[in-house]
């Protein structure tokens, strides 16, 4: 008789740690039921690193562990003091969550501003003269370094797509997420005006939006 053997990994929080020695949880019971439970292979888990209930002023701590509460409650920890590397959580943390986890610094810390920097595509709008044509732009990051999140272009604000007809088509992260290269397709024959882009929170390291737009694409 075949016997089958179900294996299941859990990571700790010790990954998301600046000082793997330094820091206190407490103990939690975590319902089959919570909101903030992923569905993996069929389970229901809690990752390790999720603002705990809620990623809001209402947070009482960081799950330590991975928790899979698909066949009931399951006990646990709540990380409520210590030294976070921001990047390595599931999501970026809410302002409101870290103003309320007085005794846990995040880092790099929430003070630092991110700014991007581009050398512009210029161009005459007539050599753009038809659809599907691509122009590449590669853009840099300064008090950080992308997430994986900036690779889906809906993280991504551009302006005078409809004007130019220049649309973002896609993004290309770097193997060390210092650069990201916007790939714009044109929509039809291209028109003058000027594309601006800016990323949101989510596609930065330390969970800062760049401060400012910048200028990626000009036709004239």
């Amino acid at each position: 008789m075949a016997i089958e053997f179900k294996t299941q990994e859990y990571s700790t929080g010790k990954h998301f740690l600046v000082f793997p020695d330094h820091y206190v949880c407490v103990a939690q019971i975590f319902n089959k039921d919570d909101s903030t439970a992923v569905t993996i292979d069929s389970r229901k888990i809690i990752k390790a690193g999720t603002l705990w209930p809620s990623n809001d002023g209402s947070v009482q701590g960081i799950v330590f562990s991975d928790l899979d509460v698909t066949d009931g409650d399951q006990s646990g920890s709540l990380l409520v003091h210590g030294f976070v590397k921001t990047a390595a959580l599931p999501v970026v943390p809410a302002s409101t969550a870290i103003a309320a986890l007085t005794q846990v610094v995040f880092l790099p810390l929430a003070a630092v501003v991110v700014t991007l920097s581009a050398t512009a595509f210029a161009a005459a709008a007539s050599t753009i003269e038809a659809a599907d044509v691509e122009k590449s732009v590669v853009v840099s990051i300064a008090g950080g370094l992308f997430r994986t999140e900036a690779s889906d272009a809906d993280n991504w604000t551009v302006t005078a797509e409809s004007t130019t007809k220049m649309v973002l088509d896609r993004v290309v992260l770097s193997a060390d997420l210092k650069t990201a290269t916007l790939v714009f397709k044109s929509s039809a024959a291209g028109a003058a005006g000027s594309n601006t882009v800016t990323c949101s929170a989510a596609c930065v390291s330390n969970g800062n939006a760049p401060s400012a737009a910048i200028t990626v694409i000009t036709l004239t």
